[in-house]
């Protein structure tokens, strides 16, 4: 459920900051005959759906009539049968905690929806200022009198929330600051991601750069050559936990990320991995996975599982850039841009791409953004020696952020101005910041 109205504004909900560095160690919490169940269940179906197979080819003499080609007709009444009636939007975040396990060093949206198939994955930096409730900052004090301030970094609040309740805490301040409702959540260890990797017989993914880090409180090393390659579990945990060698540090991790992420759960979802090392799903879930997610949800959800396509996967950041704020070095979040792009995946229009109408002749405001002084100047002089008539320059006055948004009143427009900036975004139909055809505010990260 979207927390979101008919006309996809958005309701109001509290936020969170806040920063603390002092580390609290935490016992974990076993998942137990939950996970048991949740495992088993999904077992027996997947039994099943094999069961019907078998019989079906015993008595089918058409080899060519593979039972997962969906052309199959006993196939398609399995499925059919078992087949949900899910809600329109599903919210999964997904937890990763750090070297001690103390803060969430990865934290990542899922969002299901069931009419349009769509899977889109959110990264939110981990860095995020939020601002708690006054009440729950009052039982984080009785938890842990440190928090000096309702204001913290978002990774924070796991740290500081009440012991039995630190992944509903996170999985509530998350969904506040993406202003929809999160309906489960799954803290997962990095001894699960490794497991899991090895399990399958590694990953094959591009890195991206040289990757070298040492980090002699943990002992944690990362050394990893650029190119091509098979990753076992532990060099996938090491490309992921990257980030001093990004130009801009925790958003080029978090985009690694989420391609990485993509690869995994494509890989994850083959049949022919899950059949061929069932096991290493049901150690991985109950020894390393802490979730809300109950026995007919995980059954509920299987035919999502079973149908995935990666490659369809939308995804984006949490927009925003580096910032200070009260002494506090952290990323601040660019509020209506995240509001926007929030909007856009309820109303299924996130990812979609238009035919483009041409902006030769439209008139162009440019806006600078960034720090960098004249670089609206830059930016204006780019345009017109490309064709374009760029009406006026000037400052923007509004919050910075790290990608360029260029505002247009139709779809379709402003898509061949993309190709001049280094990350952009086309926002269709909301209030621009200035008079003109087209408004372009440049982003932190232009040069």
């Amino acid at each position: 459920m979207s927390n979101y109205n008919n006309d996809g504004r958005r309701r109001s909900q509290n936020s969170g900051r806040r920063a603390s560095s002092k580390a609290k160690k935490r016992k974990k919490k076993s998942s137990g005959w939950l996970f048991i169940k949740v495992l088993f269940s999904v077992v027996v179906l997947y039994a099943a759906v094999i069961g019907c197979y078998i019989g079906y080819t015993y008595l089918n003499t058409d080899e060519a009539d593979d039972f997962f080609s969906g052309q199959n007709q006993v196939a398609n009444a399995v499925s059919n049968a078992l087949k949900p009636n899910l809600p329109t939007y599903t919210n999964l975040v997904i937890l990763g905690t750090d070297e001690e396990g103390t803060r969430t060093d990865t934290i990542m949206v899922l969002n299901y929806n069931s009419k349009t198939g769509k899977l889109t994955l959110v990264s939110v930096p981990r860095d995020s200022y939020i601002e708690v409730s006054d009440e729950d900052f009052d039982a984080m004090q009785s938890e842990y009198p440190e928090p000096g301030s309702k204001k913290m970094k978002i990774n924070h609040v796991y740290h500081y929330a009440p012991e039995a309740e630190r992944e509903e805490y996170s999985a509530k301040y998350v969904g506040a600051l993406l202003g929809i409702t999160i309906d489960y959540y799954a803290l997962v260890d990095f001894d699960a991601f490794t497991y899991l990797v090895d399990s399958i017989g590694g990953i094959e993914y591009d890195v991206p750069m040289d990757m070298y880090y040492y980090d002699p409180e943990f002992d944690f090393l990362i050394d990893l050559e650029a190119g091509v390659q098979t990753l076992n579990g532990e060099q996938a945990e090491q490309l992921v936990r990257f980030r001093k060698g990004y130009a801009n540090q925790d958003l080029g991790r978090v985009s690694t990320q989420q391609s990485f992420v993509k690869v995994l759960i494509s890989e994850l979802a083959k049949k022919e991995n899950i059949f061929s090392n069932p096991a290493a799903y049901i150690n991985t879930v109950i020894k390393y996975v802490t979730t809300n997610v109950g026995v007919t949800d995980a059954v509920k959800y299987f035919s999502v599982l079973s149908t995935l396509n990666t490659d369809e996967i939308d995804s984006f950041t949490v927009p925003g850039t580096s910032a200070s704020i009260d002494g506090v070095s952290c990323y601040q979040v660019d509020q209506d841009t995240l509001d926007y792009l929030v909007k856009c995946v309820y109303d299924g229009s996130y990812g979609e791409t238009y035919e483009t109408i041409s902006s030769l002749g439209k008139n162009i405001v440019v806006l600078n953004g960034g720090y960098t002084s004249g670089l609206a100047g830059v930016f204006r002089s780019r345009l017109e020696e490309a064709g374009f008539t760029v009406g006026s320059i000037g400052d923007f006055k509004g919050l910075k952020s790290d990608i360029t948004k260029i505002y247009v009143d139709n779809k379709g427009e402003g898509q061949d101005l993309q190709e001049y900036f280094s990350d952009s975004l086309v926002i269709i139909g909301e209030e621009k910041p200035a008079e003109g055809d087209i408004i372009v505010v440049l982003g932190v990260g232009e040069t």
